[in-house]
């Protein structure tokens, strides 16, 4: 069984403000910055194209396997890499939908979700609903409580990063 959970960011400047923010190489390129600095690893963009039909990002980030947490050091042999993909369709008038996925080496589970940026009474929300699996016996549950959390922390990273960086840009 998986576990899901909702998240939401709010931005102050419109949807599609924002959506050209993640139209931008420079922001993703800053955002792999940002993550640089507050991780002792690596984050790299494998792949980005930005058009007509929409956003497609593709990057990797390494966790020293020293980092995490207690619990995963005895089942992740290595240092953990994580490659995450986000998708966002072309843009208009009501928003933007889209989806993202994380695959993690030396880990058995998945985790995926889908966005929608919409229009708000005051700027924009960037609504997540995210979804882990994690294949394990017996800490299955546990880990999953965990990733979530996680993922919930990226985008409370994500989402400030966004506004300062739309505030700086913009």
């Amino acid at each position: 069984m998986s576990r899901s959970q909702q998240s939401t960011m709010a931005f102050d400047a419109p949807a599609e403000t924002v959506y050209a923010a993640y139209a931008s190489g420079e922001y993703w390129q800053a955002l792999m910055d940002r993550y640089d600095e507050l991780t002792p690893g690596k984050s790299d963009i494998t792949e980005f194209s930005s058009g007509e039909r929409g956003i497609e990002i593709e990057f990797r980030q390494v966790l020293p396997r020293a980092e995490l947490p207690a619990i995963l050091r005895p089942v992740i042999p290595l240092d953990l890499a994580i490659t995450r993909r986000h998708f966002f369709g072309p843009f208009d008038q009501s928003g933007v939908n889209g989806h993202y996925s994380a695959s993690v080496s030396h880990a058995p589970g998945r985790l995926d979700g889908s966005y929608v940026l919409a229009k708000a009474a005051t700027g924009s929300r960037l609504h997540v609903d995210s979804r882990c699996k994690v294949s394990m016996p017996l800490l299955g549950g546990k880990l999953e409580d965990m990733v979530l959390q996680s993922v919930k922390d990226v985008f409370t990273i994500e989402g400030a990063f966004t506004a300062d960086w739309i505030s700086e840009h913009v």
